[in-house]
């Protein structure tokens, strides 16, 4: 029998899974909310451009529906491709829950820990977690351009894979190597026993980095090259690791170079270990390479703060455990989301609410 894949979401993840997944010959079908991009995709398809490798450029026709078509798809879903915003994902899982087949996997694409809230919907042994660890932007409908990710920007991660995939709660599993086998089709996929500690890695790396260059207007080179933005990196890094370790997922590094002994060295003043670790890093990153939250930023649209150090302040707080720079920095966010400029000078505005 054809098994009936559904992506949920094509931003700059979830158009490649779609596109690449069709052109490999699986039976893919795409839901997009957002309409000029289901618009560009329906007209024109999707044109995947790899700033890093060259060659010519991808392009795929995946067929496109809404959110309000699901009667349309052929069947009973079988694996969903959940790549919506964090914020959208509850929304999402109660449209498509009609449509998904009783023992079908809900397969979240998206940053932060989403687990959390979908396996309280369609369970523990349905919820699988893919984290991705390339960089794409999308910035004009039905254009994806994969650019050089931070994360990777080292000799260290170089040769990692473009996904983890893993089973929520459980070692890694028939379900999981059925997911990565799917996404082979995609980027080169491991199955990983552990999925919530490569969630937590990963979410680490988006606090870091998302919410400051969000609020700064700073793409990732160039916050990695101004000093006042990796201050605030390193002080927002060490409080998701005090927070991550409260959560039962201590890390011992992030972007696999910088140890936490490092990271709370850097962010009390007695190391500059990391400091000097992410401005060379700058040299390795695409010009273009844009956080997520940043390309909401730019096309003034809701971000994700409140899933990465809104995340982090809550959980902190939960657990008894300050997070002074991530409550500014969440605070600065949702100010630059309701119009205010994003600037550098909001650096400095978090810096003046933590009183440092």
């Amino acid at each position: 029998m054809t098994e009936n894949i559904v992506i949920y979401g094509a931003g700059a993840i979830g158009s490649q899974i779609a596109g690449r997944m069709h052109g490999a010959g699986h039976p893919v079908t795409v839901v997009e909310p957002w309409e000029p991009q289901r618009q560009a995709m329906q007209q024109s398809g999707i044109t995947v451009h790899n700033e890093m490798e060259g060659g010519p450029d991808e392009h795929y026709n995946p067929p496109v529906i809404a959110p309000d078509e699901l009667d349309q798809l052929p069947g009973p879903i079988d694996t969903l491709f959940l790549c919506v915003k964090s914020f959208d994902t509850l929304a999402a899982l109660e449209n498509v829950l009609p449509h998904l087949a009783t023992d079908g996997l809900v397969v979240s694409m998206q940053n932060s820990v989403n687990e959390e809230w979908i396996a309280p919907v369609v369970g523990v042994d349905r919820t699988v977690g893919g984290v991705i660890l390339i960089n794409a932007v999308l910035l004009e409908p039905g254009h994806v351009t994969l650019t050089s990710s931070v994360s990777r920007a080292s000799a260290a991660n170089r040769d990692l894979p473009g996904v983890y995939v893993g089973e929520y709660q459980r070692p890694a599993g028939e379900k999981a190597r059925r997911v990565a086998a799917l996404l082979n089709s995609v980027w080169p996929a491991v199955a990983v026993d552990d999925l919530m500690h490569e969630r937590w890695s990963k979410l680490a790396n988006n606090t870091m980095m998302n919410t400051v260059s969000a609020i700064s207007g700073l793409r990732s080179k160039l916050a990695l090259g101004t000093p006042e933005a990796r201050r605030l990196i390193v002080e927002i890094a060490a409080e998701t690791l005090r927070v991550a370790e409260g959560e039962g997922y201590p890390l011992e590094t992030l972007m696999g170079d910088y140890s936490a002994a490092d990271i709370f060295a850097g962010a009390e003043g007695r190391s500059d270990v990391v400091d000097e670790g992410l401005a060379g890093r700058a040299a390795l990153v695409s010009e273009s390479a844009t956080t997520s939250m940043l390309q909401d930023v730019l096309r003034e649209r809701q971000t994700e703060v409140d899933f990465f150090s809104g995340l982090i302040a809550e959980k902190g707080a939960a657990h008894g455990i300050d997070t002074p720079f991530c409550r500014a920095a969440t605070e600065v966010a949702h100010r630059v989301e309701a119009g205010q400029a994003a600037s550098v000078d909001n650096i400095a505005e978090v810096f003046r609410l933590v009183g440092d």
